[in-house]
């Protein structure tokens, strides 16, 4: 497994002076990568099962082998090789085994915004194969995964064959959010409560709320747990014990870490 951080985005943990690494690089005979970014993150590598899963941010999934199948909110299952996924959507897809690559995009939607003016729409957010744009995101991450390089090039390179959007908000909406989720993270081992986040953004509580639900998809404590299992999955990469790492994140215990990491991701954190 590779977990690569590149010069554009790291993750900060709350309460200590060592954020995450902007270059730090692990390895194994797994052929897995992972790689976090602040905005943005990317799984590369097999995925041998049906994946059920609810997404805590919008996903564009990629059959760098072969077509998939996915089905979103039980409905039609439809074979593709690229797919984009809205948050909180229930998905299953079927990767049969081939290497898949899994981006979680930014949590405004930008990125799936931006993305979904390239593809196909199908149905309930569900946008699927886009063609020769298709092509190249294929073997473009291909070549990313077969050919590692700087992490900081491995970045500009992911964003760059995606047409990704600037990360910077847009608008006093968006950028309240924005603060919002920064603030989120630097807390996120923290339990607290929505009033606080209002109160720090100068907004009343259901203000608030309202406005995250409208920009992300997401209740706010929904988004915050997505958050916890990054940091965790770092720190079990540093060699943290997952009990510990799960409770430094934020979450009550190993347990609670396991059925979130399922729900979120689809997979058991032993996977990665």
């Amino acid at each position: 497994m590779a977990i690569h951080l590149g010069n554009a985005d790291h993750i900060g943990i709350a309460g200590s002076s060592n954020p995450v690494p902007e270059r730090e690089t692990f390895a194994s005979a797994a052929h897995i990568q992972l790689h976090l970014w602040e905005h943005r993150s990317l799984f590369l590598g097999a995925i041998p099962d049906a994946v059920e899963v609810t997404p805590a941010c919008s996903w564009l999934l990629v059959g760098l082998e072969s077509p998939f199948d996915i089905a979103i909110n039980d409905g039609q299952r439809i074979s593709t090789r690229m797919a984009l996924v809205p948050p909180g959507v229930e998905v299953c897809y079927f990767p049969e085994g081939g290497l898949q690559a899994c981006c979680f995009l930014d949590v405004l939607c930008r990125d799936y915004r931006a993305l979904s003016l390239r593809m196909q729409p199908v149905t309930d957010g569900l946008y699927c194969d886009a063609g020769t744009f298709a092509d190249e995101v294929v073997e473009s991450f291909r070549r990313l995964y077969h050919q590692p390089i700087d992490p900081a090039e491995f970045y500009d390179g992911f964003v760059d064959v995606l047409g990704l959007p600037s990360p910077m908000p847009e608008g006093r909406i968006q950028q309240a959010v924005a603060g919002v989720v920064s603030s989120v993270r630097l807390t996120a081992a923290a339990n607290l409560t929505n009033g606080h986040y209002a109160s720090e953004a100068g907004m009343a509580d259901e203000v608030l709320s309202r406005w995250f639900r409208q920009q992300t998809g997401l209740t706010l404590r929904r988004y915050r747990n997505w958050h916890r299992l990054f940091l965790a999955a770092w720190m079990m990469r540093q060699g943290i014990p997952l009990t510990v790492a799960a409770q430094e994140a934020g979450f009550s215990d190993a347990a609670h870490f396991n059925h979130v990491f399922r729900e979120m991701v689809g997979l058991k954190p032993s996977f990665i």
